[in-house]
């Protein structure tokens, strides 16, 4: 069985990730200071109640087909493809017509050391030439083999499993998964399944589905459900909203060890797994980040020209961690 992005320690998925996305750390603009600071959530009066479901699940799906869009074209994704459209043994087996050659190759690719091809078919017309990986796999990255100026084979390649995005998303985000494939099953943490939910049907113990489309490999509709536990907050859906990204920051941090060696590294990947930021101050000492002089501990700030919703904890003692996020 090929090595998956899972299998490997959580720590280095987690880096492993955050190379993929090709995070910047917090851009130097951000350092713009408007010094307008509010307590209260933006825009926002009265409870979320019956909304807070649908108002977290909106946020757990962004936040996963982030992961998903990653695992297609992302920057290590690009790299692993380039590597397989350019790999010498690969390309001289196929101009020599040398099928064992072309499929030791390919074993060759998915079990390279350091490399995160998790599964690779090389067809030629309707013929497979070679196809090495595990059985279920999803993102599926199309390209060409060319030789000689000309197109000698196709490939279809894969750096991510199944399991690994079930556990990625588990992990970043806390909500239970599954997957399923032409209405079947297939894996994922709540169990005993449910049936292929609708989004924003109501499943059985009262959960919430929120799907994520996604692909099998080689081809096929692959369906991703999250579920989101039933709960009514008296807090406003903007609160719940910042709530609920700074949840995914939390569960980052709980994978980061030890945390106050990583906090750049929990900003880079706040910033690739939600489009927001993550500041850190211990009292009016910048740790990471710019950002205004002033944060509230939560409610929304103003600065570099757009408003921000404001959640925050302290992970560390001393230590507080703002996620900025758009309301």
């Amino acid at each position: 069985m090929p090595r998956s992005f899972a299998a490997r320690a959580l720590v280095a998925a987690v880096l492993a990730l955050l190379a993929a996305a090709g995070a910047a750390r917090i851009a130097s603009g951000l350092d713009l200071d408007d010094g307008s600071v509010r307590g209260t959530a933006a825009g926002t009066r009265g409870a979320c109640a019956s909304r807070t479901p649908a108002t977290v699940a909106a946020v757990q799906t962004f936040v996963a087909r982030r992961i998903y869009a990653e695992e297609l074209r992302g920057a290590e994704t690009r790299l692993d493809a380039t590597r397989v459209a350019t790999y010498r043994p690969l390309l001289t087996a196929l101009a020599h017509s040398e099928p064992g050659a072309a499929r030791a190759a390919v074993h060759a690719l998915v079990y390279a050391p350091h490399w995160h091809i998790v599964r690779l078919r090389v067809t030629r017309g309707a013929s497979v030439l070679a196809d090495v990986g595990g059985p279920h796999v999803l993102a599926p990255v199309r390209g060409e083999l060319r030789v000689g100026g000309r197109t000698a084979a196709g490939f279809v390649m894969s750096v991510q499993d199944d399991l690994g995005y079930v556990k990625l998303v588990t992990r970043f985000i806390g909500a239970p998964i599954d997957l399923y494939q032409r209405g079947t099953f297939v894996m994922g943490t709540l169990q005993p399944a449910p049936g292929v939910p609708a989004a924003g049907e109501r499943s059985q113990g009262g959960y919430l589905a929120a799907t994520v489309p996604a692909q099998a490999f080689p081809a096929g509709p692959l369906q991703a459900a999250l579920f989101v536990a039933p709960a009514a907050s008296s807090r406003s859906c903007a609160a719940v909203r910042a709530g609920a990204f700074e949840s995914v920051a939390r569960h980052v941090a709980a994978r980061l060890h030890p945390l106050s060696a990583h906090l750049e590294d929990l900003a880079d990947i706040v910033r690739t797994l939600t489009g927001g930021h993550l500041l850190v101050r211990s009292g009016a000492h910048r740790v990471v980040g710019g950002g205004p002089a002033r944060l509230p501990h939560s409610g929304s700030v103003r600065y570099a020209g757009r408003l921000w919703a404001v959640s925050s904890w302290q992970p560390l003692p001393g230590v507080r961690a703002f996620v900025l996020s758009l309301p």
